[in-house]
């Protein structure tokens, strides 16, 4: 019986952690010579709102093109051109459901159906101003963005920021605002360990503060001044601190990279400590000569220390190979590891087998099959999870 109330209690956190929100950035890219993320999106990191040219991009080379795109380009622009706005605006969202299942021994297979995602977007640019905005509500989930203060059923805003560009070529931005932590590769599986165990996801975990990016030549990077997370209260839970990669292109298929990330807080919400916390490492991507197929790696090491208490220290890390067979057909090939925590416990592994279809103009839906093997010092756990998904951005 106890065996079964702490499998049964496993697969819930697991079924929380395999809900990933967030598909909208695509390392991979570096295929098609897109090492750097600025032309498609408004943040020059990577994800979120598209620019105008990173929605045509999206409807020429990451959709099956089963019927040839109209000459005005209008398929690509907001609600399939339906709703005409002026150019220094531009509208979009973000509509993410999935079906999990998941599976742990000593208790029956846990499904759910869950709202991942159901955002909207706007992006004003006044010649080298730009805002942008993503509001949007969250059945679940996503409390570290959520403007109400349910513990479901709120209203979120991931990212709102303003920024400006000092060149014409906006090769140099600073904004400020609620943004994405500059870390490693901002990849869209947000629940591996590399984002969850770095505190670096794109779900909820963005904070307040302010950024400078840079875009120009062969070398590209972003510094954050976190000021701390102002939609979470009171104020002592806030981390402070920075946040900040730098990125090296090699030719336009080989991209090195380096991240550093150092914080604190006066009490951390979970060991009701004063906290300091400091991640770094190093990443790559790399389109092979076979151009199908695309490779990615990210290992950082992480150091949480809590005053008066044990250390949390290791390495996370994940190797990942993307194959799209024809345009749009994606069979993705992920394994990840890490042997974070305290006193060096048995390190934990996982693999990933998953396919992303970008069947239909604005339309995704992916199939990721997940196996893991958590190390406890009371012996090895393995977990099973399925995660089907449907996303239609407008």
């Amino acid at each position: 019986m106890v065996r079964a109330v702490r499998g049964l209690a496993l697969a819930l956190g697991l079924l929380l952690l395999f809900a990933p929100a967030r598909a909208s950035a695509y390392p991979w890219m570096i295929r098609h010579a897109y090492g750097a993320c600025t032309p498609c999106h408004t943040d020059p990191s990577g994800a979120g709102p598209l620019t105008p040219y990173g929605r045509v991009i999206g409807d020429s080379l990451l959709t099956t093109p089963l019927a040839p795109a109209p000459q005005d380009g209008s398929r690509a622009e907001f609600l399939f051109g339906l709703v005409r706005t002026p150019n220094w605006l531009a509208f979009g969202g973000d509509v993410r459901g999935a079906l999990v299942g998941t599976k742990v021994p000593g208790a029956a297979t846990a499904r759910r159906s869950i709202l991942m995602q159901a955002d909207l977007e706007t992006t004003i640019t006044l010649g080298r101003v730009t805002g942008s905005v993503t509001a949007g509500y969250a059945h679940e989930g996503a409390l570290g963005a959520a403007i109400t203060r349910g513990t479901e059923d709120n209203w979120v805003s991931r990212q709102h920021w303003l920024g400006y560009y000092f060149d014409e070529d906006s090769t140099l931005f600073l904004r400020a605002g609620r943004m994405n932590l500059p870390f490693g590769i901002r990849s869209v599986e947000h629940t591996l360990w590399a984002r969850t165990l770095t505190g670096t996801n794109i779900n909820d975990q963005q904070q307040f503060g302010a950024a400078f990016a840079w875009t120009g030549g062969a070398l590209r990077g972003e510094f954050m001044a976190i000021a701390g997370n102002f939609q979470l209260r009171p104020d002592v839970y806030r981390e402070r601190g920075y946040s900040t990669y730098v990125e090296a292109a090699l030719g336009t298929k080989l991209a090195l990279g380096a991240s550093s990330l150092s914080t604190h807080r006066k009490l951390d919400p979970t060991s009701l400590k004063e906290t300091w916390r400091q991640v770094h490492g190093v990443h790559a991507r790399y389109a092979t000569p076979w151009e199908p197929l695309v490779l990615l790696t990210e290992w950082d090491y992480t150091l949480t220390s809590a005053r008066d208490s044990f250390r949390v220290k290791g390495v996370v890390g994940y190797a990942q190979a993307d194959l799209e067979v024809s345009q749009g057909s994606h069979f993705i090939f992920t394994g990840e590891a890490h042997d974070v925590g305290v006193r060096g416990p048995p390190p934990s592994w996982g693999a990933w087998l998953s396919y992303a279809w970008f069947l239909l103009p604005h339309s995704d839906i992916r199939l990721d099959g997940i196996y893991q093997s958590l190390g406890s010092d009371f012996g090895r756990v393995p977990a099973y999870t399925l995660v089907l998904q449907g996303h239609v951005y407008l």
